[in-house]
C-alpha cells in the first residue's frame, strides 16, 4: 500500500514536471516564430526536434554519446576508487586526516576546468587529458562526503557492531558504510554532475582526439558551421541524459537504502 501511494506520488510528480517543461517548450516555439529574435541564433523549438531526430537517425550523436558515457564512467571509476583509498587513509590516523581537511579545503573549491591548460602542458590534448579533469572535478566530492559521513556515524552504533562480533571489514560494510550512505550518496551525486558538467567542458576546449570526440565536441562542431539547431540538440541531449541518471540510477539508489532504512523524511 505504502509502495503503491509511492508510486502514484512520483508518477503524478513526473506528470506535473513534463506539463511544466513541454509548458516551456511551447513559449520557446512561440517566441522564436513572433520574429523579434534572430533566427539563425534563436531557432524555433521545433527545428531543435528535427535536427535531434535527423543526428539520432544518422547515429552521429549516439556516437558522441557513447563516447561521452565511456569519458566519464573512467573518469568516476578512478575518482572512486582514489577517494576511497584517501578516505581510507585519513580514517587510519588523526595527522593523516587533517591533511585531507586541508588538501580538501585548497582543492575541493577549484572547479576541474580551471586545471585544463595544467593537465594540457602535462597530459597534452586527448582523452588521457578528458579523464584526467573528470577525475579531478569527481573525487573531492567523493572525499569530503565519505570523510564526513564515516565520521558521523554514531559511537554507539560502532560499539554495537563490535559488540555483535563485527570486526574489520565487516565492521565497515554492515556498520560504517550503512550509516554513512546519505552522505555517500550526496557525494556520488555532486560527483556525478561535477563530472559531467567537466566533460563537456574539456570535449569543447580539447575537440576530437583522432576523429574521436564526444557530445561536447558535436557541439563546438556544429557552432562552428552555425548549425544552431543541432547545437541545442546536443545541450538538450546533455540535459537528458542528466535527467535519466538522477530519476533511475540515484532516485532508485535512494529508494532502496536511505529511504528504505528510515534515514530521510522523503
Amino acid at each position: 500500500m505504502v509502495c503503491s501511494r509511492r508510486f502514484f506520488t512520483k508518477s503524478a510528480r513526473t506528470i506535473r514536471q513534463a506539463l511544466f517543461v513541454a509548458a516551456l517548450a511551447g513559449l520557446w516555439e512561440l517566441a522564436a516564430r513572433a520574429g523579434r529574435l534572430p533566427a539563425l541564433l534563436f531557432p524555433p523549438f521545433s527545428d531543435v526536434a528535427v535536427a535531434l531526430a535527423a543526428e539520432t537517425a544518422s547515429g552521429e550523436i549516439l556516437g558522441r554519446l557513447t563516447f561521452s558515457l565511456a569519458m566519464v564512467g573512467a573518469g568516476l571509476c578512478l575518482a572512486t576508487l582514489s577517494a576511497v583509498i584517501v578516505t581510507a587513509a585519513s580514517m587510519s590516523a588523526q595527522i593523516v586526516s587533517e591533511w585531507v581537511q586541508a588538501l580538501m579545503a585548497i582543492l575541493h573549491p577549484l572547479p576541474g576546468i580551471a586545471i585544463l591548460p595544467v593537465v594540457i602542458l602535462w597530459l597534452g590534448t586527448g582523452n588521457t587529458s578528458i579523464v584526467a579533469v573528470i577525475w579531478f572535478s569527481a573525487m573531492w566530492p567523493l572525499v569530503a562526503n565519505l570523510h564526513t559521513g564515516l565520521r558521523s556515524v554514531p559511537a554507539t552504533q560502532i560499539e554495537v557492531g563490535r559488540n555483535l562480533g563485527l570486526r574489520g571489514a565487516r565492521l565497515v560494510a554492515h556498520v560504517l558504510i550503512p550509516g554513512a550512505f546519505p552522505h555517500i550518496l550526496s557525494g556520488m551525486r555532486v560527483a556525478w554532475a561535477r563530472a559531467w558538467q567537466a566533460l563537456v567542458a574539456a570535449e569543447m576546449v580539447f575537440g576530437a582526439s583522432g576523429g574521436e570526440g564526444g557530445l561536447g565536441w558535436f557541439i563546438y562542431k556544429r557552432r562552428f558551421f552555425m548549425e544552431i539547431p543541432g547545437v541545442f540538440a546536443g545541450m538538450v541531449v546533455i540535459v537528458l541524459v542528466g535527467i535519466v541518471v538522477e530519476r533511475v540510477v540515484f532516485e532508485s539508489v535512494e529508494a532502496r537504502t536511505v529511504r528504505r532504512w528510515g534515514m530521510t523524511a522523503e
